[in-house]
């Protein structure tokens, strides 16, 4: 019968407190290593530039900019029609586990993994720490480029991942509802205002800078601990229903992926963002106070 000290169950406790609530949606690069060839594993580097230069072993490249349609409102998603085909011509069929992988931390990604849920794919995971976590560790890349045989993806849109300019306006303010921003304070305080005209934020909006849950060397997700206690800290909690936004759906995107991490349900990206937001002058918009 094992006997344990004070200070070792304290350790095995911490340890008990820090457990994901779904691991499978993050990969090391060892599992990678080990599974990229598998046949119904398919890794999909989203970086904006580099593939060419090099890549992970039998990953594919998608431009992360190709799955969002600007010409597309309300929604901003990519027609299902050609998300599937793009998918399939990558040899993602709804059996394929998705691995991704990005060099921002899982800021690219984390769209598309969105994206793939919204569409009623689940099976889906980044690589934690991505491609700094890769090179980092001095593992092998390739400028070989894979050919993947294409396959049949299909898609179901899942609502409940989707938040609409509508679906922002009827969540200022109400009970239950946290509108998350996941930009900048410069964004919102007005002295970066980028494409925009004009500076604010959302009314009722929770700032929650997306790299924050991020840690700053490896560029790999902080334990559960540390997210939970970033999120409680801005008064989200676990029963809220989330709506969050940035730019253009990439940060909100990792806010996202790291509260369903810890087991937050209720969650959706605002895909036309401070982009279509602040186009529009009839919408509210708050100053930021800190």
């Amino acid at each position: 019968m094992l006997s344990y000290t004070a200070p070792m169950l304290q350790v095995l406790l911490m340890a008990a407190t820090i457990a994901y609530a779904h691991p499978e949606q993050l990969v090391d690069t060892a599992w990678v290593a080990a599974h990229s060839n598998d046949r119904q594993v398919r890794v999909l580097d989203v970086r904006r530039s580099g593939f060419d230069a090099g890549h992970i072993p039998n990953a594919v490249w998608l431009d992360p900019e190709s799955i969002r349609d600007p010409n597309n409102p309300p929604t901003y998603m990519l027609a299902a029609e050609r998300f599937a085909d793009a998918m399939g011509k990558l040899g993602i069929s709804n059996s394929t586990r998705v691995i991704l992988y990005d060099d921002r931390g899982g800021l690219l990604a984390a769209r598309l993994w969105w994206m793939l849920n919204a569409y009623g794919h689940s099976n889906v995971a980044l690589v934690n720490g991505g491609w700094v976590q890769w090179t980092a560790e001095k593992r092998p890349t390739t400028a070989a480029l894979a050919a993947p045989a294409p396959a049949t993806f299909t898609t179901k849109v899942h609502r409940e991942w989707l938040a609409t300019l509508d679906d922002v306006q009827s969540g200022i303010g109400k009970a239950g509802t946290r509108i998350l921003d996941a930009r900048t304070v410069e964004e919102m305080n007005g002295t970066d205002t980028r494409l925009s005209t004009r500076g604010g934020v959302i009314p009722s909006s929770i700032p929650v800078y997306w790299e924050d849950v991020l840690d700053p060397t490896t560029k790999q997700f902080k334990n559960a601990e540390e997210l939970q206690a970033i999120y409680e800290g801005a008064g989200i909690r676990r029963s809220d229903a989330v709506i969050a936004y940035c730019w253009v759906g990439h940060r909100s995107a990792v806010d996202l992926f790291a509260l369903h991490l810890i087991g937050y349900d209720h969650l959706r990206n605002y895909l036309g963002s401070w982009e279509e937001w602040s186009k529009r002058m009839d919408l509210p918009i708050e100053p930021f106070r800190k």
